[in-house]
């Protein structure tokens, strides 16, 4: 009697071996028989690297679009000029956020508003604004969030990184979920800053 777990590890991997012995016996088949057909038409190179080597997530699903598309119709002006890459543009306003210390392996520097320039983000990652927000802070100040967002609202693809360093957070949690929504925001919930760091860390990879 076969005791093996069908949806154990190593059942998967003989099933897996089955498949590619099977496949690997109908190339030689074809070979043999000169019915190897060759692609009529090139692929397309571009579309293939996605689709082999990439995830799409809610981290790099529109990045990745851009690095075919050029950049997107509607880009706030505080793009321009600015040229993407691996170091991530800190708001100078963000300078007393202890998630910095906690950054590594990666390239940073600030940026502060100019004339005629205003930075509405709190880092830039990839061409993503990301705002950044602690559940006791918007406990004192409910409205700061809604007026952060409002300027990026038209560009979509944006996101909310939310420390949850309080409790009693689910009713504002609810209502922070809503207005990202609502607004093309996506929410990152950390429970520390630590935390929040990884997020930063991994959308620059």
């Amino acid at each position: 009697m076969n005791n093996t777990d069908p949806t154990s590890f190593q059942s998967i991997l003989a099933g897996v071996k089955r498949l590619r012995e099977k496949e690997g016996g109908n190339d030689d088949a074809n070979k043999q028989q000169g019915r190897v057909q060759q692609p009529s038409a090139p692929v397309n190179e571009a579309k293939t690297a996605v689709s082999a080597g990439s995830v799409i997530n809610a981290f790099n699903q529109k990045t990745i679009a851009r690095d075919y598309k050029g950049k997107e119709e509607g880009e706030a002006k505080f793009y321009q000029g600015i040229k993407p890459g691996k170091t991530v543009l800190v708001n100078t306003t963000q300078k007393e956020n202890p998630l910095l210390n906690h950054l590594k392996n990666i390239n940073w520097r600030y940026i502060s508003s100019s004339k005629g320039t205003k930075i509405y983000y709190d880092y830039l990652i990839n061409r993503r604004s990301v705002l950044f927000l602690t559940l006791t802070y918007h406990k004192l100040y409910a409205d700061y969030i809604g007026r952060r967002i409002l300027p990026l609202q038209k560009n979509g693809d944006n996101i909310l990184i939310f420390v949850v360093d309080d409790t009693n957070s689910e009713d504002i949690l609810k209502d922070i979920t809503k207005l990202c929504m609502f607004n093309g925001f996506t929410l990152l919930l950390a429970f520390n800053f630590e935390q929040a760091a990884k997020y930063i860390e991994y959308m620059n990879n």
